[in-house]
């Protein structure tokens, strides 16, 4: 896909100096914002190695990327495994830096990094800069941040109101370059033609809110939009430093059919019983580990007997639930079958076909295991609501064998 980057960096309206830095590599497709902290102007000595360090390995970065894609599963992957390592290894620089350098005790940066590669995007972040997805005339805030305040709203001690004037709410709970190690969240989504990226330091979100900021996503395009987030940050007091980056998807002919829109992944997810009460942002994180599998009307999908180890969700067409020639029932579009299948290996209890031409999300028991390991809180989320469908499925049976 076609894309086009801009962006613009503003001291504010208080800070005599910019700590703030980024990249826009459109020749590699790599995009960086990094907020950096830390005394006598180390800030931004923090925010400019991390950006430094992205812009050296751009150009494996995209050239590996790309021959990885023509895997998806492969591909997906590896970037995913991958990418966090240039934070990682730009974390360990600044790192030995401070300790090598006294007036640089103490610096570090927040940072984000956007990758589109194809049809795919990749994203990377530590700290409190966010990237925030326009899609379908909605803004989506992506990334999640490691914050005090965020991890307050999250365990509902706080509101959505008292979060945005929260005294606290810079305080990051992540950073690049304080510790010798840094854990780099990883992202994933599905282009679209007429995508519009915003990555920007909390110099913009902590100044407008989530709505002002989609009203101007609305309004503006390319860099009319980012001149004017800095200029509605600047008017709204400026008190920090101010980095806006703005990525475009070009609008295509679509010579297939289209894929799932308006974010369509988190909302099936969210429509089915295991994801409910998973956030926004938990459920992008599950994204990670979503496959798509197309079968072609009448093509079988499960054997029964056999053994299988993936959760299926139909996107759209229909597949039919079989016993040897007895049609049990029909699954369409938000419908799902195999979910036990994440928690233990056990033979199939059905055949499965595919009646028409049919486009699934499959999540498999090892990526889904690996989730639950590193995100407890998806973890916990998902196992109560296992127990709660068993507790229904048995309440159910009950119902039927008392009469």
């Amino acid at each position: 896909m076609l894309l086009n980057a801009y962006g613009s960096t503003h001291p504010g309206q208080v800070r005599d100096h910019n700590e703030d830095a980024m990249l826009l590599d459109k020749r590699n497709g790599a995009y960086v914002v990094a907020d950096g902290m830390g005394g006598a102007n180390a800030g931004e000595v923090a925010s400019r190695m991390v950006v430094e360090e992205v812009a050296r390995q751009a150009r494996t970065l995209s050239v590996n990327l790309r021959e990885q894609s023509e895997d998806p599963v492969r591909g997906r992957r590896w970037a995913l495994h991958y990418l966090p390592q240039v934070i990682e290894q730009a974390n360990r620089m600044i790192y030995d830096e401070a300790r090598a350098n006294r007036g640089r005790r103490g610096m570090g940066t927040t940072v984000v990094m956007l990758m589109p590669v194809g049809d795919e995007a990749y994203i990377c972040h530590v700290g409190d800069s966010r990237v925030y997805l326009l899609r379908d005339g909605e803004l989506f805030q992506v990334t999640e941040d490691h914050s005090l305040v965020t991890r307050m709203l999250r365990d509902g001690q706080i509101t959505p109101e008292e979060a945005h004037n929260h005294p606290r709410k810079n305080l990051i709970t992540r950073c690049v370059g304080i510790q010798p190690e840094v854990e780099v969240d990883s992202l994933y989504l599905d282009l679209q033609p007429g995508d519009r990226f915003v990555l920007c330091s909390d110099g913009l979100s902590d100044m407008l809110s989530h709505d002002q900021i989609e009203q101007l996503a609305l309004r503006y395009s390319g860099q009319q939009l980012v001149d004017a987030a800095v200029q509605a940050a600047n008017d709204a007091g400026g008190l920090d430093n101010i980095t806006v980056v703005v990525v475009e998807v070009e609008q295509q002919k679509q010579d297939h059919p289209a894929r799932m829109g308006k974010l369509q992944r988190v909302e099936f997810l969210q429509d089915i019983f295991l994801f409910a009460k998973l956030s926004d942002q938990e459920c992008v994180r599950v994204n990670r580990i979503l496959y798509e599998q197309v079968h072609t009307a009448r093509s079988q999908i499960i054997r029964k007997g056999g053994s299988g180890d993936e959760f299926y969700i139909v996107v759209d067409g229909q597949v039919g639930i079989y016993d040897g020639q007895v049609h049990l029932t029909n699954i369409g579009p938000g419908g799902h079958f195999g979910e036990f299948s994440l928690l233990e290996d056990q033979p199939r209890s059905a055949d499965v076909w595919a009646e028409s031409d049919t486009r699934l999300l499959i999540i498999r028991r090892s990526d889904y295991l690996h989730l639950v390991a590193a995100e407890p809180t998806i973890g916990i989320k998902v196992y109560q609501a296992f127990l709660k469908h068993l507790a229904d499925r048995v309440r159910d049976l009950s119902g039927r064998v008392s009469r």
